[in-house]
């Protein structure tokens, strides 16, 4: 098979919609002419470690290799005394400690692209070794962190590699951002970092149409963007088929961490009311870490006492929370530029078989997807009354079949990229 050199920060044990992005493709690759070979980093500084991807990756025959990095947050811990990293770094929090207010100032203003260029030249090193040793002719890296972009432009100018950038997100653009503490000198230095990788790149992917669409913009050119959305893996449902209670109760559950953009208050007032005044019993499980602005309103209003809290736990018991449950609730953050917001979890979601409810714009691409797969409704935030007919008549969806969200589906479309990047002729 030819040879794929995958470079990326985040790697089981990490937890996370970035790793199964990567842990997938490099799962199905080899179905489709492609062995991957990861360099990731060596006992890295994860928000979050999931057990269940490093046991899935255990029956994987995959060659990883891991490189030392400078790490700036290992001081953040050792200096705030804590263990874990914060969750929403990027996220103003209205009860901050001065520690984490300078962190975060440094962050956002110091290390650019961001925190992990430590990584650089470490990673760099290792990987020439890596592409000399097996024959590599295509190298792909994923951010954020954009830093791991910067270890392949360096290969690409020394070893005249093939190079094939993922960006699961915006980069200048990045939707934390607007409610951040980044200088404009920052803003503009990262953007001048941004268009030099842009400006080097042979191929790029993204998430998501709308995405594809802001990048196509920055370089003038749509053929060389693909938009190769995340997706579900059949494989992670194997265990959970036909799970859903059947109660009187109506279960809805929020899977995944939440953010302060993610408010989701007007759609709990709702469900207040309803329990209230239709003498209703919705439960709501949050099954992940919650901004601390959020709970608090959460606490204050008295919402509390039909929420299940559960912190973070592993990909396997997420996917068992959505397929109990009747309704799974998509936030789409509410911030400008949001229309190209797809999180990876709504391709779950879909193949979980319980009807999605999306607050968020109805034209976006997360909108789209869910119209498209007839998996749920969709909301505009500030205009959610029509939720009360969902639950008064119990309305929910026939998922049909969505094989073109699965992982396997998106892992080929990557490989059919590589191919046409080295047969191309100029």
């Amino acid at each position: 098979m030819r040879k794929v050199l995958i470079i990326s920060y985040y790697w089981p044990p990490s937890g996370g919609p970035g790793v199964q992005r990567i842990l997938k493709f490099a799962k199905y690759l080899p179905k489709y002419g492609w062995e991957p070979i990861i360099l990731t980093v060596k006992n890295g500084e994860y928000p979050s470690t999931d057990l269940s991807l490093k046991a899935e990756l255990d029956t994987l025959n995959i060659k990883v290799y891991e490189s030392f990095a400078l790490e700036p947050f290992r001081i953040f811990k050792w200096i705030s005394n804590t263990k874990e990293l914060p969750t929403y770094q990027l996220n103003k929090q209205s009860k901050e400690g001065l520690i984490v207010r300078v962190s975060n100032w440094v962050r956002l203003n110091l290390f650019l692209p961001d925190a992990r260029i430590g990584w650089i030249p470490f990673a760099r090193k290792m990987a020439e070794k890596i592409i000399k040793t097996h024959g590599v002719e295509v190298v792909f890296t994923s951010g954020p962190p954009h830093s791991s972009h910067f270890i392949a432009s360096k290969l690409k100018k020394k070893m005249n590699i093939k190079w094939l950038g993922d960006f699961r997100d915006p980069w200048t653009e990045f939707f934390n951002y607007h409610d951040s503490s980044r200088t404009q000198i920052a803003r503009n230095l990262d953007k001048k970092l941004e268009g030099k990788i842009l400006n080097k790149v042979d191929h790029l992917v993204t998430v998501s149409p709308s995405i594809s669409r802001l990048f196509s913009q920055h370089i003038g050119n749509s053929k060389n963007v693909t938009t190769i959305m995340n997706g579900f893996d059949e494989d992670d449902f194997s265990d959970v088929q036909n799970s859903k209670q059947n109660g009187k109760d109506i279960i809805i559950s929020y899977v995944g961490n939440m953010a302060k953009s993610q408010d989701p208050i007007e759609f709990l007032e709702l469900i207040q009311n309803l329990n209230t005044e239709n003498n209703f019993n919705i439960r709501v499980n949050f099954v992940g870490n919650i901004h601390s602005d959020i709970l608090g309103k959460i606490e204050s209003l008295g919402y509390a006492k039909f929420i299940n809290r559960i912190s973070y736990v592993s990909h396997s018991e997420a996917i068992k929370y959505m397929c109990e449950a009747d309704y799974v609730l998509l936030l789409i953050p509410n911030v400008p530029n949001n229309k190209g917001i797809v999180t990876g979890k709504i391709f779950e979601y879909i193949r979980s078989g319980s009807t999605i409810l999306m607050l968020g714009p109805k034209d976006s691409d997360a909108g789209n997807i869910i119209k498209q797969s007839e998996s749920g409704f969709v909301f505009n935030y500030g205009n959610i009354d029509g939720l009360k007919s969902i639950f008064n008549e119990r309305k929910t969806r026939n998922v049909k079949n969505n094989s073109q969200f699965s992982r396997e589906w998106a892992s080929k479309k990557l490989a059919n990229v590589f191919n046409e990047m080295i047969n191309h002729v100029p």
